[in-house]
């Protein structure tokens, strides 16, 4: 690699590439975990969805002839939903090339740098969905001693959406571990005195576990570094309905079963396979760095927004008491 590194001007579809969905996903992030990424090939549009099912309505007992049974109708719901540009520039001053072991591996920094300036917009944007002023204002405080019992019954309200899921930040679930009644279960799985919220976070294993513990399909954690600098909704819980949906199957299932939201992404062109980014780079003059430039076009639609409940930490938490025994002897 030569001492000064100037990157070639014009598309560059191979490092659009780099930015491919894999199995529709983005690793890394936790908004399609929530939202469910849907290629379309369009910029906006209308669906009709699935509305929430699992009526607590009765029908009818003991019917006499002639008497009409009462229908209970079901009612789509129509979702508009559009695509917004998401962009990002990644820059590499050419002194700093030579840092790269080629010329290739320098193209790649700075096509992923710019791509992840992007997702990492679209990340805060699905987190802004979900936890609201409005949600918050209106939490649910999880009292002392009936925190799990409480996320449960949340959930429960929530089974006509999917399968339930805890969703907060990573700096909620530090101090969410350390609630007694939740440390208590989680010892249980990984022994007293492991550092489980350490663990969880970078373990999906262990995040499951805990989970399944929790009698949650999943815990999803938002990166606050990312999401909520300033700690905003620290100490909120989302509880969610959420569908497990496999890739490829998004429109069938949004439009068959009550479904929380997903993200359409746009593909016009399907020779792309599965690459969201237009990637274009070029060479500043004046400042002497490569650029690259990253354009997408993504979009966050929440449909039904009774599907999530939110809920927040109280101010402390106390340990289970050991009641006292007094043993009186006679004399």
């Amino acid at each position: 690699m030569a001492k000064f590194f100037r990157v070639q001007t014009g598309d560059r579809p191979d490092l659009a590439a780099i930015g491919a969905l894999s199995q529709l996903d983005v690793k890394g992030y936790a908004f399609p975990k929530i939202f469910p990424i849907f290629t379309v090939g369009e910029k906006a549009g209308q669906i009709s969805v699935a509305p929430a099912g699992l009526t607590e309505s009765k029908g009818s007992k003991g019917r006499s002839n002639g008497n009409t049974l009462s229908p209970s109708d079901i009612t789509p719901v129509d979702v508009s939903w559009s695509v917004t540009r998401y962009e990002g520039r990644g820059r590499l001053f050419e002194d700093d090339g030579a840092a790269y072991a080629s010329a290739e591996a320098a193209d790649k920094a700075g096509a992923e740098q710019s791509q992840r300036l992007a997702w990492n917009y679209v990340e805060s944007d699905a987190f802004a969905k979900v936890f609201t002023a409005t949600r918050k204002s209106g939490a649910t405080e999880l009292s002392d001693h009936a925190v799990v019992k409480t996320l449960q019954k949340k959930a429960k309200s929530l089974r006509k959406y999917g399968r339930p899921a805890l969703v907060m930040t990573i700096n909620t679930w530090y101090d969410f571990v350390e609630i007694p009644e939740v440390r208590y279960r989680l010892e249980k799985f990984a022994g007293a005195g492991n550092d489980i919220g350490f663990l969880a976070t970078d373990t999906d294993k262990v995040l499951t576990a805990v989970s399944t513990l929790l009698s949650f399909d999943q815990i999803i954690l938002f990166d606050g570094d990312i999401v909520d600098a300033d700690g905003t909704y620290d100490g909120c819980i989302a509880v969610m309905g959420l569908r497990r949906i496999e890739a490829g199957d998004v429109l069938n299932a949004i439009k068959s079963r009550a479904t929380y939201g997903w993200c359409p992404v746009y593909l016009p062109d399907t020779a792309d396979g599965e690459h969201p980014f237009d990637m274009r780079t070029w060479y500043d003059d004046e400042n002497k760095a490569s650029i690259y430039d990253s354009e997408a076009f993504i979009g966050i639609v929440e449909a039904l927004s009774s599907a999530v409940a939110m809920t927040k930490l109280a101010a402390s938490y106390t340990e289970y008491g050991v009641p006292e025994v007094t043993v009186t002897t006679g004399t």
